[in-house]
């Protein structure tokens, strides 16, 4: 039986990644075409700014996430959402992790009844709460949360070529570009300007993806390194532990991306936590990682630094501080913050 799953999930992760043309799309700008929103041409389409702060800033993280449709996989909590007709469904998600306190926010809207947007491009308005418009290279958002006080506006200039992450035109599509942000903010009676990188996720399929199959895991994490560089790690399973994609990046300062053809993630410790569904899950405390490719590895230990947040449908959202080492091109050793996106319910028990 073990034998007959391990080849049925080669012969799932084969199929899987010839449909994934990623590794030979071009990336050196998206055409309007990718950049713009594709729903409802297909069932959803998802954007996410990511920004992990340097030591001295007053926060640790912050995720921006706009969704209209739903995906079919975990990152849904489609018990929020009361009515039949998923084309009407627009998710919006936020958390922004302080050193001192946080704030979170998860509320499906109507698309029809609330939200603003223009398909083939990229408006999207929610009232007085959410702005998100500009095209390449160059973004503004502008979000409220009145009930916690909070007032942000982010102008993003995007940096030279951008990583996909999958491109199978027909089935999913999902890229990162990088980013300049500068982040105006207001919390309380506090408020201030910071210049940071961040990441522009973009991303847009069929449910469920891919081939229909619901994923077991997904976690992506992005740390910040030296000198305003990200690395970034995808692990990604469906059922029966079919490998999807495990895979790295790293990305200099407007320079080019060092592809990590493998990523593995060995867990030391566990802590459980309640996801929203009030369903105990296993939730990382400690961890190694591996990114290893032709042109070099890196490898590092991470604890979590944060509570992790429970509004990523069966997921959470959480910090971590890491320490490292950089070999093949520019080797050294390295230490910082990074940001976890985990979805699945990792049981507890036996993993």
């Amino acid at each position: 039986m073990i034998v007959m799953q391990s080849r049925l999930a080669k012969i799932s992760s084969s199929i899987i990644n010839r449909l994934d043309r990623s590794a030979t799309a071009q990336n050196k700008r998206p055409d309007p075409l990718e950049e713009c929103t594709r729903f409802p041409e297909f069932p959803w389409d998802l954007r996410t700014i990511i920004i992990v702060f340097p030591p001295e800033a007053p926060f640790k993280y912050l995720n921006l996430n706009t969704l209209l449709g739903l995906t079919g996989v975990p990152f849904d909590r489609k018990e929020r959402w009361k009515v039949s007709d998923a084309k009407d469904a627009f998710d919006l998600q936020f958390a922004l992790e302080a050193k001192d306190k946080y704030a979170t926010y998860k509320q499906y809207h109507s698309i029809g009844k609330e939200l603003n947007y223009r398909p083939g491009d990229l408006y999207i308005e929610l009232g007085e709460r959410l702005l998100f418009e500009g095209n390449w290279p160059k973004y503004e958002i502008r979000y409220r949360q009145p009930e916690a006080d909070i007032e942000l506006s982010m102008q993003l200039d995007s940096w030279p070529d951008f990583h996909w992450w999958a491109y199978s035109p027909q089935l999913y599509c999902h890229y990162t570009s990088y980013c300049d942000c500068r982040l105006e903010w207001q919390w309380g009676e506090d408020s201030g300007v910071i210049d940071v990188p961040a990441l522009h996720d973009h991303g847009w399929g069929k449910n469920t993806l891919p081939l229909r199959l619901p994923l077991r895991v997904f976690r992506y994490e992005v740390m910040r390194l030296p000198e305003d560089a990200f690395a970034m790690s995808l692990w990604s399973e469906g059922p029966g532990r079919v490998e999807l994609k495990n895979v790295g990046v790293i990305r200099r300062d407007r320079g080019e991306s060092t592809f990590m053809k493998k990523y593995e993630c060995r867990v030391l410790e566990w802590d459980e936590f309640n996801n929203y569904a009030n369903f105990p899950c296993r939730v990382p405390r400690r961890w190694t990682g591996i990114q290893s490719g032709d042109n070099g590895e890196f490898t590092y230990e991470a604890v979590r630094n944060s509570e992790p947040r429970a509004i990523l449908g069966e997921g959470f959202l959480y910090g971590f501080d890491y320490e490292g080492q950089l070999n093949g091109v520019g080797a050294g050793k390295i230490e910082g913050s990074g940001y976890v996106e985990q979805l699945g319910r990792f049981p507890m028990g036996k993993y």
